[in-house]
């Protein structure tokens, strides 16, 4: 799925329709387990298990299929009053790539 990087759309903040600049927002760094309830967690056996026993492991399951694809989180950054606004019906892509339109970089 291609989006051009530019788009015109409606900014509820400037109530009236404006260039918006659009962006992916990636997800952040996941936190470490250092925190006193992470290490209590590993003491006590919680990294040991034994797998999916007695049933298989989900994503092994034929029952449970693993999607292939993701709803891109899409925001919009208006060029005059600079807030963003999230695009909440992203919709489900296997790709997702944000193109320039016209030949300008």
């Amino acid at each position: 799925m291609k989006i051009p990087k530019e788009v015109k759309r409606y900014c509820p903040h400037c109530k009236k329709h404006t260039l918006q600049r659009v962006t992916q927002h990636k997800t952040g760094a996941l936190r470490s387990t250092t925190t006193k309830g992470g290490r209590r967690h590993e003491r006590r056996g919680g990294i040991h298990g034994y797998g999916g026993f007695p049933r298989p492991k989900i994503e092994n399951s034929s029952r449970h299929r693993i999607k292939t694809s993701k709803r891109p989180d899409i925001r919009f950054e208006c060029k005059e009053c600079k807030k963003k606004n999230v695009y909440k019906n992203s919709v489900r892509a296997k790709k997702f790539e944000i193109v320039s339109i016209g030949g300008k970089e």
